[in-house]
């Protein structure tokens, strides 16, 4: 075997130009044909056992060389990624075979492990601002625990702002599909009427659709058609057109509690309305500044990718598309849709949905390969001990969430567990990653550097002393299984 040309692309892919001894590929025709002698019956031979003349007769000399020619890679293909001296991000392909040449000469096709060289980010600088809540935060949450606390009677009057109405509703499609019409089932739905001032772009069925009520008493109907807008969150409804009807069952008032003390002690251990407050800006500036650090980071890991070079093959990001439609899934079929009527109702293909997520899925490759890069520059690790605790912390929660049964199948499952801790570590590098990149752009790069390297001896230190506890543990418990006797025989002297 002799490589006669080995070529980078732009799409980061190798092509490596081959030759391999005629020799070879007849020993792999050999193999073949025993192998294919051994999965077709063959009039008159017993399995595996027709020579190699009677199968090509029976299958072909084709189809021999095509299972010799994976034959043959099985074995030459790893040797000759060694020889090239290349990292492959997954399994090539063999593009072309000039067997007139002599010795044969065969081109391959080798996706290559990404590659990232980052720019100078140690001098980016970005300044970062805590953010605090302003009032009007503060009183929409004061509002929003009141309405959560609302005391309902019923209502024999017309239907108003802030009221709940059950009616009974049902909606059908103009245009049907896959030969039903039935948008919505008839159901009862307990609807809140929202107020006009209210940004109502997230209300069920549609922006708009509680106020169609205010007026109506219990036991009226009324109908009416509603066109889905183009930009409606369900997606595969924009542009239709619906046949709604409903009616009124009951309407239920709602009266809002004071915002006084007795409401604050019923929220829980708040001895008054300051003390809640209190929690409540507590809470909306973690969350503020929550927020405001993911938006930080991700204009710093912009800006990286803005400066970095960063290569990977087409495969990659093909395998990454996949992945992000099969998350999807799960999002659609809590809507009681599938995927293919997710594209019917869409009119687009599987291939036009790879193309529209392409764009955002590159973006997040991007995204994700420069900030691994960027711990492995900066020598970020999670020392293990550490990691046992960030990984029981992760089981503690999910014990929470699932059956004493379930949980004992999940840890039971060693590839179960095993995903767990391999997710928990890439979680867990990431989040210190994006820190030290923070710290980096606030100028503290170094100082973040020092009391992270501080962190690790003191978590080494702490380990070596629970280690040496454990020992000396070990060593009394095992003196202590030899002292009764010597105890019980001073005992019998002493009577």
């Amino acid at each position: 075997m002799k490589i006669n040309s080995q070529t980078t692309s732009e799409d980061h892919q190798l092509l490596l130009t081959v030759e391999i001894e005629a020799d070879v590929m007849e020993g792999a025709k050999q193999k073949a044909a025993r192998k294919i002698a051994k999965q077709v019956k063959i009039p008159g031979f017993r399995p595996g056992k027709a020579p190699y003349n009677i199968v090509e007769k029976q299958v072909g000399l084709q189809a021999i060389k095509d299972e010799a020619i994976d034959i043959m890679l099985d074995d030459v293909y790893p040797k000759l990624i060694e020889e090239a001296g290349v990292k492959p991000y997954g399994p090539g392909t063999l593009e072309k075979i000039d067997e007139e040449a002599n010795p044969p000469v065969y081109q391959f096709r080798v996706p290559l492990t990404p590659e990232v060289k980052l720019g100078d980010y140690d001098k980016i600088r970005i300044p970062f601002e805590e953010k605090q809540p302003g009032e009007e935060d503060i009183q929409q949450v004061f509002t929003n625990l009141r309405e959560q606390n609302a005391v309902l009677s019923p209502a024999e009057r017309p239907a108003q702002e802030g009221d709940i109405v059950y009616i009974l509703l049902k909606a059908l499609r103009r245009e049907a599909k896959d030969g039903d019409s039935e948008l919505l089932p008839e159901r009862s739905y307990p609807v809140v009427v929202e107020k006009a001032d209210v940004d109502g772009k997230n209300e069920w069925p549609f922006p708009g659709f509680s106020r169609t009520l205010i007026g109506l008493k219990p036991g009226e109907d009324k109908s009416f058609p509603h066109t889905f807008a183009d930009d409606s969150k369900f997606e595969e409804l924009r542009g239709q057109t619906a046949d709604f009807t409903l009616k009124v069952e009951e309407i239920k008032a709602r009266e809002l509690p004071e915002l006084d003390d007795a409401l604050a002690q019923s929220l829980g251990e708040y001895k008054n309305v300051d003390e809640l407050r209190t929690e409540i800006v507590r809470q909306l500036t973690e969350n503020l500044n929550r927020q405001a650090r993911d938006e930080y980071q991700d204009k710093i890991v912009t800006q990286m990718i803005g400066e970095s070079e960063i290569k990977f093959p087409p495969q990659m990001l093909h395998h990454e598309v996949h992945h992000y439609i099969e998350d999807i899934e799960p999002d659609l079929q809590s809507r009681g849709l599938d995927m293919e009527s997710y594209l019917g109702s869409r009119q687009m293909t599987m291939d036009d949905l790879e193309k529209e997520v392409e764009p955002i899925v590159e973006e997040r490759l991007k995204k994700s390969l420069v900030i691994m890069e960027a711990s492995r520059s900066e020598n970020i690790e999670v020392p293990e001990n550490e990691m046992q605790g960030i990984v029981q912390l992760q089981l503690a929660q999910l014990q929470q969430m699932v059956s004493a049964q379930d949980m004992r199948k999940f840890l039971n499952n060693r590839d179960n567990v095993q995903s767990l801790v391999s997710r928990t570590m890439s979680e867990e590098i990431i989040r210190r990653t994006l820190a030290r990149l923070g710290a980096i752009a606030q100028g503290k790069g170094e100082e973040h550097r020092k009391e992270s390297a501080a962190a690790s001896v003191s978590t080494e230190e702490e380990a070596v002393a629970e280690a040496e506890v454990a020992t000396q543990a070990e060593t009394a418990e095992a003196n202590a299984e030899t002292q009764p006797a010597a105890d019980t025989g001073k005992e019998n002297d002493n009577e």
